[in-house]
């Protein structure tokens, strides 16, 4: 019988050459090929993977939303789940939402791969999507405004402040960005825009300045000629990341963006 096959999903291109060791020391094959963005779950329906490895030792919060994108979707949602490594409060937060997978460090991931493939559950958690998620929660604090700061919506739609409602105490919606801007939304109407706004971001990110990445959604009004993969493609170029999405409303979406941290 030949070995099970395990999907490993891992943000550390260094690393992987490790961890393709370590699961093969198991005695599994490894598929370690680079996913596509906006294609996790057809890639992983064409691999036809026993098992599916997440990484949570670099950027856990992506790994969690791939997690919850194979989850939602019909086609990979019986196939099991673990995550390895991670930080305890990082990997609480993935249990919280995907408790039914299975959690295990890198040294006893083997294990792990076995009990994950031995007790797949009959019929897995489907977690909440992203809008159920947020559902009833107002725009503005699902954006992190916070009262008194400076919000500077760069490109917005004549919609944008009326979508946001009633402000935090004191907060106000600029045009442009200020030396005391604490918070940025830039909009990309085109791969000309995206490119600009993205170099713009790029020296404005830190850990005390939140800024989101506006895009239209294929699904919405706005016609366009850049997709997700471009989004994150110009973002790697720039050394930043995104770790979270927000949908404004039913033609935008937002990512959060962050500078890349450095492997140590």
């Amino acid at each position: 019988m030949p070995a099970k096959l395990v999907r490993l999903i891992c943000w550390d291109a260094d690393m992987v050459p490790e961890r393709v060791r370590t699961l093969e020391k198991a005695r599994f094959r490894v598929n370690a090929k680079p996913h596509s963005p906006g294609r996790i779950v057809g890639e992983t329906r064409d691999i036809g993977p026993d098992a599916i490895v997440i990484d949570l030792d670099r950027l856990p919060s992506h790994g969690r939303q791939i997690a919850l994108v194979l989850r939602l979707s019909k086609s990979t949602r019986a196939i099991p789940i673990v995550f390895a490594g991670g930080e305890p409060g990082k990997v609480a937060r993935v249990k919280s939402e995907l408790p039914d997978a299975v959690y295990a460090a890198w040294s006893g991931i083997g294990p792990a791969i076995r009990e994950a493939l031995a007790n797949a559950p009959a019929a897995p958690v489907k977690p909440q999507g992203v809008m159920e998620r947020y559902a009833g929660t107002p725009l503005a604090q699902k954006l992190g405004i916070k009262p008194g700061m400076r919000v500077a919506a760069i490109g917005a739609p004549e919609s944008f402040e009326e979508l946001l409602g009633d402000l935090p105490e004191g907060a106000t919606i600029e045009p442009r960005v200020r030396r005391d801007t604490g918070l940025a939304i830039w909009f990309a109407h085109s791969l000309d825009e995206l490119a600009s706004a993205i170099e713009a971001i790029a020296p404005f990110v830190n850990a005390a300045r939140p800024v989101w990445l506006a895009s239209p959604k294929k699904s919405g009004a706005h016609r366009v000629d850049f997709t997700i993969n471009d989004v994150r493609a110009l973002c790697n170029e720039a050394d930043l990341v995104d770790y979270k999405i927000c949908a404004i409303d039913k033609d935008w979406t937002a990512m959060k963006i962050a500078r890349r941290r450095k492997s140590a």
